[in-house]
């Protein structure tokens, strides 16, 4: 249900949209395009005549790259090899697990995952098995993977929970647009990511706006013109050089008089110790104290990522303006498909910085965004 149709409505104020009779891109069913930043065009993407992507239903669940198959048939995966050697013994002694918790955790470590992590993940798997009787070696793997599963859902998933469509739908029955604001270091693919959202909320019903707000990288608004006439939706922009956070909050203001659900504001990429980016930041999110602030990230960055959060987010306080501070709410992870062998980064991030992976990027069209499944990373680290 929702209002999908009103996306057609003309354009007023710094609304924009190309008609549907644009030629096409290869954004499904292809290669990947050859390139999705168009900074270096210099206005080169505006022009580009796109279609409007056609997919499906976005399933946050749907199985993908890591970990998402078992292992082959006539293959014994890590855990199996390990655990084997306790089946058939009768109850299971500390003495008996102490060396399998070792490799155990030695393959945590080998897969990125923190020793601090690891060794609460190995401590619930340790004290799940001490004093079972598990005679068969089906029982003792499935007992390993629940009790991995438990512990690493704990760590994953922090105090604060975001449900993003029963967000908007709250905001809705207030009359009012739910704002996300996207951050984060240059070149991590913010507005890609941004856009991946922007589909999962309409093809949910809703009808979001994109407010460009990155004012300082040449060909960001062009960038972001491209995937909202892909998207079919509307874009709010008011070039470059102007204002950040005055632009946010007319966009929010556009967005409220149009009826839109949910403004997607896209901003400059900068490093955390860049002071005068930094200061601009704080400024557009505390004028604009968005419903959900959202720092993007690149799987690949490892423990970097940890770094870069933590930094914002001192960042966020320290230019606060004497008001509470409004910092970081959750983590998108990029190119999370591509990282089986870094996927204990990811848990790293929200262990250390207590904030939840809201989604990570799973491949090149609108469609490839993902849950942090707990399965997933379960299979990626003990198979």
């Amino acid at each position: 249900g929702g209002r999908g149709g009103r996306g057609g409505r003309g354009g007023r104020g710094g609304r924009e949209r190309e008609g549907k009779e644009k030629e096409a891109r290869s954004w499904d069913g292809g290669p990947a395009p050859a390139k999705l930043d168009f900074s270096s065009d210099k206005g080169a993407g505006a022009r580009a005549a796109v279609k409007v992507y056609e997919g499906g239903r976005v399933d946050l669940d749907q199985a993908f790259g890591v970990g998402a198959a078992p292992p082959a048939e006539g293959t014994t995966s890590f855990l199996g090899g390990t655990l084997s050697k306790l089946v058939g013994g009768g109850p299971v002694t500390a003495e008996a697990m102490a060396p399998v918790l070792k490799a155990l955790l030695d393959r945590l470590v080998e897969k990125n995952v923190a020793q601090e992590v690891g060794a609460k993940v190995i401590d619930a798997v340790g004290a799940s098995l001490v004093g079972a009787s598990l005679p068969t070696f089906g029982s003792l793997a499935s007992t390993v993977k629940a009790a991995m599963a438990e512990a690493l859902g704990r760590v994953l998933t922090p105090s604060r929970r975001v449900d993003l469509l029963h967000d908007i739908s709250t905001a809705r029955g207030g009359k009012r647009p739910y704002v996300v604001v996207f951050v984060g270091v240059n070149g991590v693919g913010k507005s890609t990511s941004l856009s991946k959202v922007a589909y999962y909320i309409k093809s949910n019903g809703f009808v979001p706006l994109l407010c460009a707000c990155d004012t300082f990288r040449s060909g960001a608004v062009e960038q972001l013109r491209v995937h909202a006439q892909a998207l079919d939706v509307p874009l709010f922009q008011k070039g470059y050089g102007n204002d950040a956070a005055q632009i946010a909050a007319d966009g929010i203001a556009h967005a409220q008089a149009m009826g839109y659900d949910a403004v997607l504001v896209d901003t400059a990429g900068r490093m955390q110790d860049n002071e005068p980016l930094m200061r601009a930041l704080a400024k557009l999110v505390h004028v604009n104290s968005p419903d959900l602030v959202l720092f993007v990230g690149e799987a690949l960055a490892g423990n970097d990522a940890v770094d870069q959060v933590t930094g914002f987010n001192a960042s966020l306080a320290q230019y606060a303006g004497g008001k509470a501070p409004r910092l970081i709410d959750g983590v998108i992870l990029t190119k999370f498909d591509t990282i089986n062998d870094k996927v204990g980064a990811a848990l790293n991030l929200v262990y250390t910085t207590g904030k939840p992976v809201v989604f990570v990027g799973v491949g090149q069209t609108y469609e490839d965004i993902r849950n942090l499944n707990v399965e997933h990373v379960v299979r990626a680290l003990t198979g």
